[in-house]
């Protein structure tokens, strides 16, 4: 079953540098080990144990992961779900003039992300799904929190688009096909895409990029096997691309994993 949550951990055993990582859907990032040392804007801010790091869809981060005692590890929870008016109009009315993407939490809220590791949303149906989400929206809105990982209750196009490639990113994708996917003509496919300041090619990329990560993440260690998996036939290729991306080569990020 299709869940309306993501939960991908990331790990690093030397420090890893990487810029401009797209994040596809509002997500929440905790930190287990180490520090994520991120360049936001003007400021460096740091990311550890004791903090959560909120962004909404579409942004994209530049950040080097620092390990502790020989290893980084993060979780990453991602959100398919937009929560309902009324939440985000609380977490409004009760936001700090200050804005800031890190939020200390109190327990109560790591508890919560604790035990969404620990279920197995493959085997809930959507419906409880839907509860056991919106309990974690409510406690952010409660917080004050939650209006900075959705701006509204609409789900942005570039996001959905973003989910669909996901579901096989290493697959053809003819852009007129998708758009029928979508049930849009070719023209009315690029003028949505373009009101959302983006393209096509530059959502694909994303994708593949950080479907490339991923790869690496979960033991992938050949750069051929990889470049297949991300829908390039050559090697040579999807290394320029990874290097345009993210400022480190594939064998170099590799590395940081070793």
């Amino acid at each position: 079953m299709a869940t309306i949550i993501q939960i991908n951990h990331m790990y690093g055993l030397q420090r890893q540098r990487l810029r401009n990582v797209a994040i596809h859907s509002p997500s929440i990032f905790w930190v287990q080990s180490g520090q994520k040392q991120l360049f936001w804007q003007d400021d460096e801010l740091t990311l550890d144990t004791s903090k959560l790091l909120l962004t909404r869809a579409h942004q994209q981060l530049t950040f080097e992961n620092k390990p502790e005692r020989a290893k980084f590890a993060s979780i990453q929870f991602s959100f398919r779900l937009s929560p309902p008016e009324h939440m985000l109009k609380l977490s409004t009315s009760l936001a700090k003039s200050r804005y800031s993407p890190l939020y200390i939490p109190d327990k109560s809220l790591f508890d919560t992300l604790t035990l969404f590791t620990n279920l197995q949303w493959q085997e809930l149906s959507a419906i409880t799904q839907k509860y056991w989400l919106f309990g974690l929206y409510q406690q952010l809105a409660e917080a004050g929190k939650l209006h900075l990982l959705f701006t509204s209750q609409t789900i942005p196009f570039a996001q959905k688009l973003s989910d669909y490639l996901t579901q096989q990113p290493g697959q053809d994708y003819p852009l007129n096909d998708v758009a029928e996917h979508f049930s849009m003509s070719r023209a009315t496919f690029i003028r949505r895409l373009k009101k959302e300041n983006t393209q096509f090619r530059e959502i694909l990329t994303q994708v593949r990029m950080n479907h490339a990560l991923s790869l690496m993440q979960q033991g992938k260690r050949h750069p051929l096997d990889i470049a297949l998996c991300c829908g390039y036939q050559s090697q040579e290729r999807f290394s320029q691309r990874f290097h345009q991306k993210f400022g480190i080569s594939p064998k170099q990020y590799l590395k940081t994993l070793e």
